[in-house]
């Protein structure tokens, strides 16, 4: 079903992988939209010539239970699926031809090996679940995702693992299942991306990666450029040292348009170790995104942090240290200096505060006289004229973020170094694709 990028097209300009990445899907969406006409059914009473009952209980269309039965059919029983299809009432699937249909269960059935055991509705929290995904990526399905139901397909594999697939079934206005156009194209462009982008991995290129990353997306500066083929960059070397590569890696284990859940098989087979991860991939306007859960490591510099070129703290091995007499020269009077909490006479822990900076750090510390010292625990600070050893500032586009780690917005905006027995955070809160705080945390 993907679209395999070969090795002779490795010499193309980055310019040139775009417009082969927008033309090929494109092409997929007009593939699907283009299709032959579907022949005319047979009517739904007309014995079919396959091994089982193809005939709605009413004599007029399938229910849903009926539906998602013929549907399970239709995946395990290939042979028969000319059948199938024109087993089918014509007004439950005037929308697409043939080989769309085709297409959509053999896609089914490569979601589900084994054999497929049983079929349910899902409750009422999954459902909203599955809509609320649908809903985000596109105002213009028909029908709206609110008049969808969604049903589980249950299989054994050959190993005797359970898994199950969820399908929605699109009702029209009277609540007769029929297969929607329009919610089967979005459902075959996201898979055609995610193969495209999974097979830019296997075979290492970095052009047909870059591409894919930049689909649809208006590059605004240089460092945003930087930004995405580091991320590319990374990506391939994640995926080289710790993912099995090629079809055989993977499986969509969950697909509604806009969203695609696909499960990818590790390298590593150590006793104990995770054998599998997901990848969320999401799509919302024409825009594609991959959800890479990717481990990332703070950076030694950027424990440090400067003011006016200089270091703000002294550093002690591992641990930071606040001196009032340093402080006072750099920053001047502060706006604020109190004790939160005491765990002895010469151990408090206090909170200083400057403009756009605020320290809290266990040590002495005399409100009175302005003096205070101690291991710095916690930083807040939200002006530009602090920054991070790597020149990490409030006020940076998010790219700058990105450019050193590019897979931050998967770990939740928070970044961590281990030293010993030391740990270092580094939190990063957003406005508008903007830094607006950092935050440093020495436990």
């Amino acid at each position: 079903m993907g679209i395999i990028i070969r090795n002779r097209f490795h010499k193309l300009s980055r310019a040139g992988w775009l417009l082969l990445v927008t033309l090929i899907l494109v092409a997929a969406f007009l593939l699907t939209a283009c299709a032959s006409p579907a022949p005319q059914a047979e009517s739904p009473g007309e014995d079919s010539g396959a091994p089982f009952m193809l005939r709605p209980q009413n004599d007029k269309y399938f229910r849903e239970d009926e539906w998602v039965r013929l549907i399970t059919l239709a995946i395990t029983q290939a042979e028969h699926r000319n059948k199938i299809w024109e087993a089918i009432p014509a007004s439950q699937r005037g929308e697409i031809s043939q080989t769309e249909f085709f297409r959509y269960v053999s896609f089914l059935a490569e979601c589900l090996p084994g054999s497929i055991s049983s079929f349910y509705r899902a409750t009422d929290e999954e459902s909203e679940l599955m809509r609320g995904y649908a809903a985000k990526s596109e105002k213009q399905l028909t029908p709206k995702p609110s008049d969808v139901s969604i049903w589980w397909i249950k299989a054994r594999t050959s190993d005797l693992r359970e898994i199950k697939f969820a399908i929605p079934v699109t009702l029209n206005e009277a609540g007769v299942p029929y297969l929607s156009k329009s919610w089967l194209q979005k459902q075959a462009l996201l898979y055609d991306y995610v193969v495209l982008y999974l097979n830019a991995l296997a075979t290492g290129s970095q052009q047909a990666l870059t591409a894919l990353l930049l689909h649809n997306t208006e590059i605004r500066t240089e460092t945003q450029r930087r930004a995405i083929d580091r991320r590319a960059k990374d990506l391939l070397a994640y995926y080289r040292d710790q993912v099995v590569s090629g079809k055989g890696g993977y499986r969509c284990v969950e697909m509604i348009p806009g969203r695609a859940v696909f499960e990818e098989q590790l390298l590593s087979t150590d006793t104990g170790t995770v054998k599998a991860r997901h990848v969320v991939f999401t799509e919302t306007d024409g825009k594609f995104r991959a959800d890479e859960k990717i481990p990332q490591t703070l950076s030694p510099d950027d424990r440090i942090l400067y003011c006016k070129g200089e270091p703000l703290f002294v550093q002690t091995g591992l641990e930071a240290q606040i001196k009032s007499e340093r402080m006072l020269e750099l920053l001047g009077i502060p706006l604020s200096l109190e004790i939160l909490g005491t765990e002895s006479t010469d151990n408090a822990l206090f909170r200083v505060t400057w403009p756009g900076l605020i320290v809290e750090a266990f040590g002495t510390c005399d409100p009175s006289s302005l003096t205070f010292e101690g291991a710095v625990h916690q930083v807040f600070f939200s002006y530009s004229l602090f920054e991070t050893g790597s020149g990490l500032r409030p006020g940076d586009s998010v790219h700058e973020l990105y450019l050193r780690y590019p897979f931050v917005r998967e770990n939740g905006y928070l970044i961590q170094l281990q030293e010993g027995g030391a740990v270092t955070t580094l939190a990063v809160q957003l406005e508008s694709d903007y830094i607006a705080r950092i935050t440093l945390i020495l436990d």
